[in-house]
């Protein structure tokens, strides 16, 4: 039986990670929390201050059999 996949089936999430002078500060955010603590360190910490958003697809992780 062949599976039919199509884009519009496929569910993607995001999480974020946080870095002040290429240190890893704050990892695996959602886009709430990267939101408020983007915004209270961007103020204060801008110089050095970068981050990175990364994608998953939850339909991968879902069908992992181990």
């Amino acid at each position: 039986m062949a599976m039919n996949l199509s884009l519009q089936n496929i569910k993607t999430n995001s999480t974020y990670h946080i870095y002040l002078n290429d240190r890893c500060l704050f990892k695996d955010l959602d886009e709430t929390e990267f939101s408020i603590i983007w915004g209270r360190l961007y103020h204060s910490y801008w110089d050095g201050l970068t981050y990175e958003r990364v994608e998953f697809d939850q339909e991968i992780l879902n069908d992992a059999s181990y």
